[in-house]
């Protein structure tokens, strides 16, 4: 049997785009059809699919030819391969996103007309192609106006209009209409009034086409007066969406107001946030579980119901809406609630607590137990309470007071309070335990180092520790001794021993600020190791000097310039030096001014190995064991008496009295 090339049937329905672009197709294979539907169509295969309709057959005396339906593949379909391929990547549909589909377009589009039949006149209107697409053609449009039973224009305008290629509908000739041959229109209504739908039937042969007005005025014999879409009408009419229901008006359903809802500023549950360092080790303690807040903080605002708007359906009518529902914002401890009952505001320094629904502002904050990983670092604007111990290498600060029930192992204590430890200090010489304007008080110290602008107050005993203290340094508890270490007090130093047999070095100074007295030394510290520098310098300078002096020839530019540099540095080191001369003078001469005749108590013993001075006077110390004095300073010179209580010499200072005579 002859091969059945080139016959081709199109497809008896509209003469639309879409449809122009189906097609039967014969031939001995289905290789073979696509080929020549690519070649009729003006398409790459790949972007057609087709259709079977009547499968060929092959044998030894008769052969059937294949007959396929090609067609234009689904713009759905041009992703297959992209989804297969995104699938075996993993990128979880982004290779065939919506987004990327819209973005996807076409290089060949053919251009493409419509034809408007309307009361006023027969119309036009032409788009062009794309790419290597086809124009339009004027058997198309002739076609076109055949099939719509529409009398054909003059060829010249028809051309005319082909040719400018406006995109708008350009008049071709007066409408001859058929009676009753007109587009229809069935309106719907949903039950509720709230959309209204329209189904459009074709015109007849040679009858009108719809307008927008048209298909207001239906809508308005139904009662419908609000909602209407003329836009969507109008690419409905312009598209020819026909004998299915589209959406031609929308009512406006009633919007519920918005909830009232609080925002809070500060976190309302306690949530344990582990930080990694640059080497990525987790910091366990600092936990971050205690929220500060200080006076005048804004801890919550409210933010109020919304009015609900109403809505209206396709008759026009009102729909009530609701407002959304209030809701109070409640004020807590230590907090305070403004005029407008809008926003919680602190009224106190302290730790935020969020109970039954209340933000609290507490001024001390409990821990039951010892302070140790489960708790972390504690830092607290208030006060602080510890039933147990803080363990090594913690650190607790407060702006409060700090009461710890325990112990104090190797930790880091500050507050700006009273700073009270039960069972005493065991610091293992890297205690700090700080005050800044309150007492510390604690059973025992040993091995720490203590500071306060107050008092210090000891009940066992003080042992190898370096205490600081603007006020008063007392141990007096039934032991009551204080052995070994260095103790500074500004006013006096009281214990019932001082010092023990075996002699540790001890040393007691009073009536000099400590502050200024740990400043003096850190600034001789700092002097001394400037003049260390110094002395390196020089002596790498003497080098220098002499290696030029020996050999000119040989020292280079760059041997000259590292000799200006030593010698800069020099002179900078001595600036230095003489700045820290200064600032220790200035300090020295503030603290003779305000040094004061400290005292030294001990009620029992004083051992040798202690030293004591009194303001400025020589230390003074003893070979021999010393009982029950007091260490006075006068005239310069550290003197001795019987021990007394220092309440009972406060009381028995003579009272002066003023003489009034007779007369006066």
């Amino acid at each position: 049997m002859d091969k059945l090339k080139g016959l081709f049937f199109e497809e008896e329905s509209k003469m639309d785009r879409d449809e122009r672009e189906k097609v039967e197709v014969i031939g001995e294979s289905i290789d073979e059809c696509l080929r020549l539907a690519a070649k009729h169509l003006n398409k790459p295969i790949h972007l057609l699919e087709y259709e079977v309709l009547k499968r060929g057959k092959k044998g030894l005396f008769m052969t059937e030819p294949f007959q396929i339906l090609v067609y234009l593949a689904d713009p759905e379909d041009s992703l297959e391969d992209l989804a297969l391929l995104d699938e075996k990547l993993g990128t979880d549909g982004k290779l065939v996103s919506k987004d990327l589909k819209d973005l996807i377009t076409p290089k060949d589009v053919d251009g493409y007309f419509r034809i408007k039949n309307l009361r006023h006149g027969l119309y036009l209107a032409c788009f062009p192609p794309v790419g290597a697409g086809k124009p339009v053609r004027y058997e198309d449009v002739v076609k076109k106006l055949n099939m719509r039973g529409i009398m054909i224009p003059p060829e010249k305008r028809i051309k005319e209009v082909i040719s400018e290629i406006t995109e708008e509908y350009e008049r071709l000739a007066d409408s001859k209409l058929k009676p009753f041959a007109e587009a229809a229109i069935k309106i719907e209504l949903s039950p509720d009034n709230m959309k209204a739908y329209a189904t459009f039937t074709p015109p007849k042969a040679g009858g009108r086409d719809l307008e927008v007005q048209d298909v207001v005025y239906e809508l308005k014999k139904e009662d419908i007066a609000y909602g209407i879409k003329e836009e969507d009408i109008r690419y409905f009419l312009e598209n020819e969406i026909y004998n299915e229901p589209v959406v031609v008006a929308v009512g406006d359903p009633p919007v519920r107001g918005n909830d009232a809802k609080i925002i809070y500023h500060v976190r309302t549950e306690k949530v344990i946030r582990l930080k990694e360092d640059s080497s990525g080790r987790v910091d366990f303690k600092n936990l971050d579980l205690i929220e500060n807040v200080v006076t005048g903080q804004l801890l919550a605002e409210k933010i109020p119901a919304g009015e609900g708007k109403w809505g209206r359906d396709l008759r026009n009518s009102p729909l009530e809406a609701k407002d959304g529902m209030d809701l109070d914002l409640l004020p807590g401890k230590g907090t305070i609630l403004s005029e407008d009952k809008m926003k919680l505001i602190a009224d106190v320094n302290g730790q935020v607590i969020f109970a039954e629904g209340r933000v609290n502002v507490e001024t001390v904050y409990r821990v039951n137990g010892d302070v140790n990983n489960k708790t972390g670092n504690i830092t607290f604007l208030g006060s602080i309470v510890i039933t147990g111990n803080v363990e090594d290498n913690f650190q607790i600060k407060a702006s409060g007071n700090i009461e710890i029930y325990g112990t104090v192992q190797k930790a880091i204590v500050e507050a700006d309070g009273d700073i009270i430890i039960r069972q005493g200090i065991t610091g293992r010489e890297e205690a700090r335990i700080s005050s800044s304007s309150g007492n510390i008080i604690s059973k025992f110290i040993q091995d720490a180092n203590i500071f306060t602008e107050k008092d210090v107050m000891v009940q066992e005993g003080i042992l190898n520790s370096n205490i600081n203290a603007g006020g008063k340094i007392v141990c007096n508890g039934k032991r009551g001794q204080i052995v070994g270490g260095k103790l500074r007090a500004g006013k006096m130093i009281l214990a019932k021993n001082l010092g023990s047999k075996a002699n540790p070095i001890t040393e007691l100074i009073v009536g000099l600020n400590p502050k200024l007295l740990k400043q003096v030394e850190d600034y001789e510290e700092k002097k001394n190791q400037s003049k260390e520098k110094v002395e390196a310098l020089i002596k790498t300078q003497k080098t220098i000097v002499a290696r030029k002096e020996a050999d000119p020839a040989s020292f280079t530019e760059e041997n000259e310039a590292y000799l200006l540099k030593v010698e800069s540095g020099i002179k900078k080191l001595e600036k230095r030096i003489a700045e820290y001369e200064k600032e220790i003078q200035t300090l020295r001469a503030y603290m003779e001014q305000s040094a004061i005749q400290g005292k030294v108590y001990f009620e029992k013993k004083m051992y040798p190995g202690v030293s004591v001075i009194l303001k400025n006077s020589e230390p003074y110390s003893s070979k021999m064991e010393i009982i029950s004095k007091t260490l006075y300073l006068e005239n310069d010179k550290i003197r001795q008496k019987p021990y007394s209580d220092p309440e009972s010499e406060r009381a028995e200072k003579p009272i002066k009295k003023k003489t009034i005579k007779t007369g006066d």
